[in-house]
């Protein structure tokens, strides 16, 4: 929901770049974590791509280190815009009963919905993101902050940072013409169900990448219990100077 897959959809279309499958145990996938069998199928030679919302736990670094990863990619957002991306995401794709994060939203009003995702992310996200920041001091080199915000006012720029960061150089005219075929089209579920026809590396499930969308959506008690939950976080990832949103 931070753009995770147009940055795949970007990279992937690099020559001589692929994405590779992460074979798991459903119990490792579903916790963000990796595991060792996740590289069973990677190639000695040649440039791998790995799509993840990998937890960066310490077990989680070094697997990704001793397999061999050079570089990170780590994309981030408006929470208040993640929020609102997952409740529209599990409102028209409701997770299965059998998922252990499973509820169901159609249950709840609207604003019940939103509050029950604020809790989520500010559970989870928080801590992921800070996980990351604090990796990326640990290991120099290792990891490159995109943000959403900034991917979708110039993904032309944007891109042309990731490339810098991977070392690649492109002629203009390739980069124009990846970044215009992985901008967002459609709607999420038109562009889910067409991605079971298409390859990993080019399936999407953009939905409509707007920035500040929170807004449209957010109630008045939903802004409060953002702002009685968030711990600062907005401040600390200069989403805003104070708490008087």
């Amino acid at each position: 929901m931070s753009a995770t897959t147009w940055i795949k959809t970007m990279v992937a279309r690099i020559p001589g770049y692929f994405v590779r499958t992460t074979p798991m145990s459903y119990g490792v996938a579903a916790n963000q974590d990796i595991s060792v069998s996740a590289f069973k199928y990677t190639p000695k030679h040649g440039y791998s791509i790995f799509k993840t919302h990998l937890n960066p736990n310490e077990d989680n670094i070094q697997i990704i280190l001793d397999n061999n990863v050079k570089k990170v990619i780590v994309s981030y957002r408006d929470l208040r815009d993640v929020v609102i991306a997952r409740y529209h995401r599990l409102i028209k794709i409701p997770k299965t009963k059998r998922d252990p994060h499973y509820v169901d939203y159609s249950t709840m009003s609207k604003e019940q919905a939103i509050n029950h995702c604020i809790d989520v992310v500010i559970q989870d996200y928080i801590p992921w993101i800070e996980g990351w920041f604090l990796v990326a001091d640990q290991y120099e080199g290792l990891v490159h902050f995109c943000r959403f915000e900034d991917l979708v006012s110039n993904p032309s720029n944007e891109f042309e940072k990731i490339l810098d960061f991977y070392e690649i150089s492109l002629e203009p005219e390739i980069i124009t013409k990846i970044v215009s075929e992985t901008r967002g089209k459609g709607d999420m579920v038109s562009n889910i169900n067409k991605g079971t026809l298409q390859s990993w590396a080019y399936s999407s499930n953009f939905r409509s990448g707007k920035v500040g969308g929170w807004r449209s959506d957010f109630s008045q008690k939903n802004i409060d219990y953002f702002k009685e939950k968030d711990k600062g976080a907005l401040i600390s990832l200069n989403y805003e100077n104070n708490n008087n949103w």
